[in-house]
């Protein structure tokens, strides 16, 4: 789709996934063995023809820098068009007529990304969260906002829980949002949720963002849909399959393990829309004589000696003999020596784990080790 411009927020808003993320953003924390977060959605938007690809970044942006690299992973390395990185512009007062200083949330990240809107030819904007793990059409949820006439889309799926970080959404008979709320699901009345993908065009977004800045608005999600809703018409393209919004350590932690039920990967990984990542290439996994291993995924690299149940083992893992892990994600490079045992535990990059330890988390509060650390 050469008419259309995907625009992904990289960067932290609200979010708990504590350790995680003091170091990154939710967009790079790696995920189910081999990706990292920002992949699906930079996955949907390749499978659905958009190769014209802004990252907007805030801050801890190295890992994302370093993953995303020249793009080419993703078929995005192109001389007209691929992925271009927004980093904060509102640092500067001068790079966009709408900044007004630091920029304090997304309308003033996209705020300052005014100039690079203004530029683009495209007809249509995709502005996606960089945290949601779903394997979403978009060009269906494009040619939808087309046919219906509405002025912005927003992609929603059925309510799954309360939360203060999630906006919940009603809408009527005509898939039409009639209500928005954010942290506050009014007593269950709405019942829809925002998994923060928005198409509308690219003018009525410059318009958006001119009217909000004007009028002091730095909500997104509180102040632009509202407005959107109240002079406009928002409408509501509902998906069906498998989506979640990385919004605290549990849903991390439960998104993860979800992909140990084949059906819900098969769900998520479809041949006809894969999920690309950058590619590593390492030796296969090594499993000793002594492994016991048993619904897991393992990552290439990774060296297996003990017991590994029901768990997500990154590249280059390595599970020692007399080990014992159940229900964890052990991310790259970590070390689980003799004799320790660890139950619902989420172990960061380089994480070591010594002789004869015993961790035990719970599975709607997994216990989760910083970077690097030695326990």
């Amino acid at each position: 789709m050469n008419n259309v411009l995907g625009i992904i927020i990289a960067f932290d808003s609200d979010n708990d996934l504590r350790e995680l993320t003091d170091h990154r953003t939710v967009a790079a924390v790696p995920w189910g063995g081999r990706y990292r977060i920002i992949d699906f959605m930079l996955s949907n938007m390749v499978n659905s023809g958009i190769y014209k690809v802004g990252v907007l970044m805030k801050d801890k942006y190295q890992s994302l820098i370093d993953h995303i690299g020249n793009a080419k992973d993703w078929d995005l390395s192109r001389k007209n068009s691929g992925v271009t990185v927004l980093p904060p512009y509102s640092y500067s007062k001068k790079a966009s007529p709408l900044v007004t200083g630091e920029y304090r949330g997304k309308i003033d990240a996209l705020a300052g990304a005014v100039d690079f809107l203004q530029k683009n030819r495209a007809d249509y904007v995709v502005i996606a969260d960089g945290d949601i793990v779903a394997n979403i059409p978009l060009d269906d949820v494009i040619e939808r906002h087309i046919s219906s006439g509405s002025d912005l889309t927003m992609v929603c799926t059925k309510k799954t829980k309360d939360s203060p970080f999630t906006t919940y959404v009603e809408l009527n008979r005509k898939k039409e949002a009639t209500d928005i709320r954010v942290g506050d699901s009014n007593e269950g009345k709405c019942k829809h949720v925002a998994l923060g993908v928005y198409v509308m065009s690219r003018q009525y977004l410059i318009h958006l963002l001119s009217d909000c800045v004007t009028h002091n608005c730095i909500h997104f999600e509180r102040e632009l849909l509202t407005r959107a809703m109240v002079d406009g018409t928002v409408g509501g393209y509902l998906f069906g399959e498998y989506a979640v919004k990385i919004e605290d350590t549990f849903d991390y932690f439960e998104s993860n393990m979800d992909m140990l039920d084949k059906d819900v990967r098969d769900e998520v990984f479809l041949r006809t829309r894969p999920i690309l990542t950058r590619i590593k290439d390492e030796a296969p996994a090594y499993y000793g004589d002594k492994a016991d291993v048993e619904d897991c995924l393992i990552a290439d690299g990774c060296h297996i000696e003990g017991t590994v149940k029901n768990s997500i083992l990154f590249r280059d893992v390595c599970i020692e003999e007399g080990a014992d892990v159940q229900d964890c994600i052990i991310m790259q490079g970590g070390r689980i020596l003799s004799g320790a045992s660890l139950r619902h535990v989420i172990t960061d990059r380089g994480v070591t784990v010594r002789d004869g330890r015993t961790m035990m988390g719970h599975e709607n509060y997994p216990i989760t080790i910083a970077k690097s650390s030695v326990v």
